[in-house]
Protein backbone atom coordinates (compact mmCIF):
# COMPACT_ATOMS: atom_id res chain seq x y z
CA UNK A 1 0.00 0.00 0.00
CA UNK A 2 1.52 3.39 -1.48
CA UNK A 3 1.43 6.62 0.95
CA UNK A 4 -1.22 8.26 -1.35
CA UNK A 5 -3.84 4.74 -0.93
CA UNK A 6 -2.48 4.67 2.73
CA UNK A 7 -3.62 8.11 3.24
CA UNK A 8 -6.93 7.70 1.34
CA UNK A 9 -7.91 4.66 3.74
CA UNK A 10 -6.72 6.65 6.65
CA UNK A 11 -9.21 9.60 5.67
CA UNK A 12 -11.93 7.15 5.05
CA UNK A 13 -12.11 5.58 8.44
CA UNK A 14 -11.86 8.91 9.96
CA UNK A 15 -14.88 10.22 8.35
CA UNK A 16 -17.15 6.71 8.89
CA UNK A 17 -15.70 6.97 12.34
CA UNK A 18 -16.93 10.64 12.32
CA UNK A 19 -20.28 9.40 10.99
CA UNK A 20 -20.92 6.65 13.89
CA UNK A 21 -20.39 8.91 16.42
CA UNK A 22 -22.69 11.62 14.91
CA UNK A 23 -25.50 9.18 13.97
CA UNK A 24 -25.99 6.56 16.85
CA UNK A 25 -27.31 9.70 19.19
CA UNK A 26 -29.50 10.92 16.93
CA UNK A 27 -31.00 6.70 16.70
CA UNK A 28 -31.05 7.14 20.41
CA UNK A 29 -33.13 10.34 20.27
CA UNK A 30 -36.00 9.47 17.86
CA UNK A 31 -39.26 7.32 18.32
CA UNK A 32 -37.67 3.48 18.28
CA UNK A 33 -38.76 0.94 15.41
CA UNK A 34 -39.66 4.28 13.66
CA UNK A 35 -37.84 5.37 9.87
CA UNK A 36 -35.91 7.19 11.23
CA UNK A 37 -34.10 4.86 13.92
CA UNK A 38 -33.79 2.76 11.29
CA UNK A 39 -32.12 5.36 8.98
CA UNK A 40 -29.66 6.10 11.86
CA UNK A 41 -29.03 2.58 13.00
CA UNK A 42 -28.38 1.60 9.26
CA UNK A 43 -26.15 4.20 9.21
CA UNK A 44 -24.36 3.39 12.12
CA UNK A 45 -24.08 -0.15 11.58
CA UNK A 46 -22.28 0.32 7.91
CA UNK A 47 -20.14 3.22 8.99
CA UNK A 48 -18.70 0.87 11.80
CA UNK A 49 -18.17 -1.80 9.01
CA UNK A 50 -15.55 0.65 6.81
CA UNK A 51 -13.99 1.43 10.63
CA UNK A 52 -13.55 -2.39 11.17
CA UNK A 53 -11.79 -2.79 7.72
CA UNK A 54 -10.20 0.36 7.45
CA UNK A 55 -8.46 -0.34 10.84
CA UNK A 56 -7.70 -3.43 10.07
CA UNK A 57 -6.04 -2.71 6.45
CA UNK A 58 -3.96 0.52 8.09
CA UNK A 59 -3.48 -1.28 11.31
CA UNK A 60 -1.36 -4.16 9.71
CA UNK A 61 0.33 -1.73 6.89
CA UNK A 62 2.04 0.78 9.72
CA UNK A 63 1.89 -1.57 12.65
CA UNK A 64 -1.02 -0.36 15.05
CA UNK A 65 -2.48 -3.79 16.25
CA UNK A 66 -4.37 -2.61 18.62
CA UNK A 67 -6.28 -0.10 16.69
CA UNK A 68 -7.03 -3.25 14.29
CA UNK A 69 -8.12 -5.81 16.93
CA UNK A 70 -10.40 -2.58 18.89
CA UNK A 71 -11.70 -2.01 15.78
CA UNK A 72 -12.40 -5.82 15.16
CA UNK A 73 -13.82 -5.74 19.00
CA UNK A 74 -15.77 -3.22 18.59
CA UNK A 75 -17.98 -4.57 15.07
CA UNK A 76 -18.75 -7.28 16.64
CA UNK A 77 -20.78 -5.53 19.14
CA UNK A 78 -22.54 -3.79 16.52
CA UNK A 79 -22.64 -7.17 14.54
CA UNK A 80 -24.41 -9.14 17.53
CA UNK A 81 -27.01 -5.63 17.70
CA UNK A 82 -27.78 -5.85 14.15
CA UNK A 83 -28.59 -10.11 14.19
CA UNK A 84 -30.58 -9.70 17.60
CA UNK A 85 -33.03 -8.00 15.21
CA UNK A 86 -33.66 -11.37 13.47
CA UNK A 87 -33.35 -13.52 16.47
CA UNK A 88 -36.82 -12.89 18.03
CA UNK A 89 -37.66 -16.38 18.57
CA UNK A 90 -35.12 -18.26 20.63
CA UNK A 91 -37.98 -18.13 23.32
CA UNK A 92 -39.58 -20.70 21.21
CA UNK A 93 -36.53 -22.90 20.95
CA UNK A 94 -35.28 -21.48 17.73
CA UNK A 95 -31.70 -22.09 17.67
CA UNK A 96 -28.69 -20.27 15.73
CA UNK A 97 -27.54 -20.53 12.76
CA UNK A 98 -24.14 -20.93 11.45
CA UNK A 99 -23.62 -17.08 10.88
CA UNK A 100 -24.29 -16.74 14.07
CA UNK A 101 -21.87 -19.38 15.47
CA UNK A 102 -19.48 -18.08 13.05
CA UNK A 103 -19.28 -14.51 14.69
CA UNK A 104 -18.72 -15.51 18.06
CA UNK A 105 -16.34 -17.83 17.48
CA UNK A 106 -13.96 -15.24 15.77
CA UNK A 107 -14.68 -12.46 18.14
CA UNK A 108 -14.07 -15.16 20.86
CA UNK A 109 -10.61 -15.81 19.31
CA UNK A 110 -9.89 -12.03 19.20
CA UNK A 111 -11.18 -11.64 22.51
CA UNK A 112 -9.20 -13.94 23.76
CA UNK A 113 -5.93 -12.97 22.10
CA UNK A 114 -6.31 -9.83 23.96
CA UNK A 115 -7.09 -10.76 27.17
CA UNK A 116 -4.25 -13.45 26.78
CA UNK A 117 -1.86 -11.15 25.73
CA UNK A 118 -2.63 -7.91 27.82
CA UNK A 119 -2.70 -10.56 31.45
CA UNK A 120 0.38 -12.56 30.74
CA UNK A 121 2.30 -8.75 29.67
CA UNK A 122 0.79 -7.68 32.94
CA UNK A 123 1.92 -11.04 35.04
CA UNK A 124 6.00 -10.47 33.42
CA UNK A 125 5.44 -6.96 35.02
CA UNK A 126 4.74 -4.87 32.09
CA UNK A 127 2.67 -2.30 33.62
CA UNK A 128 2.13 -0.32 30.74
CA UNK A 129 -0.83 0.94 28.93
CA UNK A 130 -1.20 -1.32 26.02
CA UNK A 131 -1.09 -4.26 28.49
CA UNK A 132 -3.81 -2.74 30.86
CA UNK A 133 -5.76 -1.90 27.28
CA UNK A 134 -5.79 -5.06 25.73
CA UNK A 135 -6.67 -7.35 29.25
CA UNK A 136 -9.30 -4.86 29.73
CA UNK A 137 -10.82 -4.94 26.17
CA UNK A 138 -10.36 -8.70 25.79
CA UNK A 139 -11.99 -9.19 29.27
CA UNK A 140 -15.15 -7.55 28.40
CA UNK A 141 -15.15 -8.82 24.55
CA UNK A 142 -15.16 -12.12 26.33
CA UNK A 143 -17.91 -11.64 28.35
CA UNK A 144 -20.28 -10.22 25.38
CA UNK A 145 -19.52 -13.35 23.32
CA UNK A 146 -20.66 -14.81 26.52
CA UNK A 147 -23.72 -13.55 26.96
CA UNK A 148 -24.42 -14.39 23.34
CA UNK A 149 -23.77 -17.86 23.31
CA UNK A 150 -25.60 -18.19 27.04
CA UNK A 151 -28.64 -15.76 25.18
CA UNK A 152 -28.64 -18.95 21.70
CA UNK A 153 -29.39 -21.91 24.10
CA UNK A 154 -31.13 -20.28 27.32
CA UNK A 155 -34.45 -21.55 27.17
CA UNK A 156 -35.78 -19.92 29.68
CA UNK A 157 -35.07 -16.54 28.41
CA UNK A 158 -37.36 -13.69 28.64
CA UNK A 159 -39.49 -13.48 25.04
CA UNK A 160 -37.77 -9.34 24.55
CA UNK A 161 -34.17 -10.58 25.21
CA UNK A 162 -33.77 -9.67 21.30
CA UNK A 163 -34.41 -6.33 22.75
CA UNK A 164 -31.50 -6.42 25.48
CA UNK A 165 -29.25 -8.07 23.02
CA UNK A 166 -29.92 -5.24 20.52
CA UNK A 167 -29.40 -2.10 22.96
CA UNK A 168 -26.43 -3.99 24.83
CA UNK A 169 -24.65 -4.73 21.10
CA UNK A 170 -25.42 -0.94 19.59
CA UNK A 171 -24.92 0.73 22.56
CA UNK A 172 -21.37 -0.70 23.11
CA UNK A 173 -20.35 -0.71 19.87
CA UNK A 174 -20.89 3.38 20.86
CA UNK A 175 -18.65 3.24 24.11
CA UNK A 176 -15.79 1.47 21.97
CA UNK A 177 -15.91 3.92 19.54
CA UNK A 178 -15.64 7.34 21.90
CA UNK A 179 -13.21 4.85 23.13
CA UNK A 180 -11.19 5.02 20.05
CA UNK A 181 -12.01 8.84 19.60
CA UNK A 182 -10.46 9.35 22.68
CA UNK A 183 -7.42 7.36 22.49
CA UNK A 184 -6.65 9.97 19.01
CA UNK A 185 -8.21 12.88 19.91
CA UNK A 186 -7.99 13.27 23.97
CA UNK A 187 -4.48 13.39 24.38
CA UNK A 188 -4.35 15.85 26.94
CA UNK A 189 -5.88 12.75 29.23
CA UNK A 190 -3.45 10.66 31.44
CA UNK A 191 -2.36 8.17 31.60
CA UNK A 192 -2.65 6.54 28.73
CA UNK A 193 -5.07 3.23 29.58
CA UNK A 194 -7.47 6.40 30.76
CA UNK A 195 -7.34 8.00 27.16
CA UNK A 196 -8.69 4.22 26.10
CA UNK A 197 -11.38 3.27 29.03
CA UNK A 198 -12.98 6.11 30.40
CA UNK A 199 -16.05 5.66 27.97
CA UNK A 200 -16.08 1.95 28.87
CA UNK A 201 -16.05 3.21 32.71
CA UNK A 202 -18.50 5.75 32.41
CA UNK A 203 -20.96 3.67 29.74
CA UNK A 204 -21.27 0.39 30.63
CA UNK A 205 -22.61 1.33 33.93
CA UNK A 206 -25.26 3.31 31.71
CA UNK A 207 -25.78 0.31 29.61
CA UNK A 208 -26.53 -1.66 32.55
CA UNK A 209 -29.00 0.80 33.99
CA UNK A 210 -30.89 1.18 30.49
CA UNK A 211 -31.15 -2.62 30.13
CA UNK A 212 -32.47 -3.02 33.66
CA UNK A 213 -34.90 -0.14 33.23
CA UNK A 214 -36.40 -1.44 30.46
CA UNK A 215 -36.53 -4.94 31.90
CA UNK A 216 -38.49 -3.56 34.66
CA UNK A 217 -40.54 -1.74 32.32
CA UNK A 218 -41.59 -5.14 30.06
CA UNK A 219 -42.18 -7.14 33.35
CA UNK A 220 -44.53 -4.69 34.56
CA UNK A 221 -46.50 -5.06 31.52
CA UNK A 222 -46.11 -1.20 30.23
CA UNK A 223 -45.88 -0.77 26.63
CA UNK A 224 -42.94 0.98 25.51
CA UNK A 225 -42.14 2.64 21.85
CA UNK A 226 -38.80 0.81 21.93
CA UNK A 227 -40.89 -2.34 21.71
CA UNK A 228 -41.88 -1.32 18.26
CA UNK A 229 -40.85 -4.25 15.39
CA UNK A 230 -37.48 -3.00 14.11
CA UNK A 231 -35.54 -4.77 11.35
CA UNK A 232 -32.67 -3.51 8.95
CA UNK A 233 -33.27 -3.75 5.81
Amino acid sequence: MNDQVFSFVLALHALSGGIALVVAPLALVVRKGAIWHRIWGKTFFYAMAVVCVTAIATGLQRPNILMALVAVFSFHMAVSGYRALYQKRFHRGERPGGLDLLIQGLAGLVNATLFIWGFSHLLLGHRDGASIIFCAFGAVGLFMVFLQVRRFYNARQDRNEWLFAHMIGFLGCYVATVSAFSAVNLAMIRPTWLQWLWPAIIGLPLITMSVRYFRNKVSEGKRSRILARARIR
